[in-house]
């Protein structure tokens, strides 16, 4: 017998290269209840849409997949990595206020929390019989299940399983769900996402964490390192690779990030001032996001090349203009992070103050 949990939607949707966020938000837009009529904030018109058309055709049920992945993202502080140095990692270590990880290792017990969710997460020490048996519940209780495989940085959707055959259905990255039989062998980590919290964390909270991770003690560091290195590096294919993999994944998520400002974290407050702020910041990461563009340009990198170094990279970087250029722009972008760090201090004390009011 097969029984399976209907109506998940897939992932990636849009521009989402990490599969973490895309299978949680996938499990999330289900568990929340999301349909394509749901009502969606228009972070362009800062309203609740009114089905202008001015998005095309998109369906809206994958806006709100969107929105959930940014919102994620966002707030984990992944959106504001130069290097994701934990790509992979199983994310078992807990989200602690008073404590912080430059490189998010509580991204799962974070994005749960700020999702309202409690969780628990299995590993495979555990018996076979007894994972697939918990599977099973789960799935009976129409609550699908995240689970990575192997040791990169493959998360997938458990939607079902075969109870003839022993094996779990799975949703992968680009993927419908199908039967995988060696999901014990290469399980690397099962979450079981569960009952709600009664609160989950603040506003403030949130915001707090996102500025920690614009201020981290690597990111100076990181860009001296660029501007050193475009000062004295001989073998440019080796500087093009490097530059192309810091701004890849930034260009990305910085536009994930401006997306949840506007759609997500903007309405949050009823303060005006809040909201100017936080569109301020959308829009400096719009800048980045163009800027970055122009990164690429100069190192010849476009869709056409699939968005690798082209095999004139060496003639490209043997121009000082270019590398001139490239410590100009990739000073711009570091610079911008800053900003927006300052902007979201002031709307961290904004709300911070807001908040206090509410209990005097």
């Amino acid at each position: 017998m097969a029984k399976s949990i209907e109506n998940i939607v897939s992932f990636p949707v849009n521009a989402q290269r990490n599969s973490f966020f895309g299978a949680l938000s996938s499990i999330l837009l289900y568990r929340n209840h999301y349909t394509e009529d749901s009502p969606f904030f228009c972070g362009k018109y800062q309203r609740s849409c009114i089905r202008c058309g001015g998005c095309g055709d998109d369906l809206f049920i994958h806006k709100h997949h969107l929105g959930i992945y940014q919102y994620l993202i966002t707030v984990t502080g992944c959106a504001y990595f130069w290097v994701d140095q934990e790509i992979g990692n199983s994310y078992e270590k807990q989200y602690i206020a008073g404590e912080f990880s430059e490189t998010a290792l509580d991204r799962l017990s974070l994005a749960l929390q700020v999702s309202g969710y409690h969780y628990d997460s299995m590993q495979k020490g555990t018996e076979e019989k007894v994972l697939f048996d918990r599977i099973k519940q789960s799935i009976e209780d129409k609550r699908p299940v995240l689970i990575k495989l192997g040791l990169g940085d493959l998360w997938a959707v458990i939607t079902g399983y075969d109870e003839e055959k022993k094996f779990p259905c799975l949703m992968k990255f680009r993927h419908s769900p199908q039967p995988n039989k060696d999901w014990y062998h290469k399980l690397s980590n099962l979450v079981f996402i569960t009952d709600k919290y009664d609160s989950p964390i603040s506003l403030p909270e949130a915001l707090d964490h996102m500025i920690r991770h614009l201020n981290t003690g690597s990111r100076n560091k990181l860009e001296q390192k660029i501007i050193q290195k475009l000062e004295t590096e001989a073998d440019g294919k080796k500087l093009g690779m490097w530059l192309n993999r810091l701004n890849g994944l930034a260009i990305e998520t910085r536009w994930h990030a401006s997306e949840c400002y506007r759609n997500t974290l903007a309405p949050m407050s009823d303060s005006e001032r809040y909201k100017k702020l936080l569109l301020q910041a959308a829009d400096l990461h719009l800048r980045f996001h163009d800027q970055a563009w122009q990164v690429w340009a100069l190192l010849g990198v476009t869709p056409q090349t699939h968005y690798c170094i082209p095999g004139n990279i060496n003639e490209l970087l043997d121009k000082p203009s270019v590398r001139a250029e490239l410590k100009a722009l990739f000073q711009e972008l570091f610079a911008i992070d800053r900003q927006v760090s300052e902007l979201l201090q002031e709307c961290f004390n904004l709300v911070r103050d807001e908040s206090n009011q509410l209990f005097k």
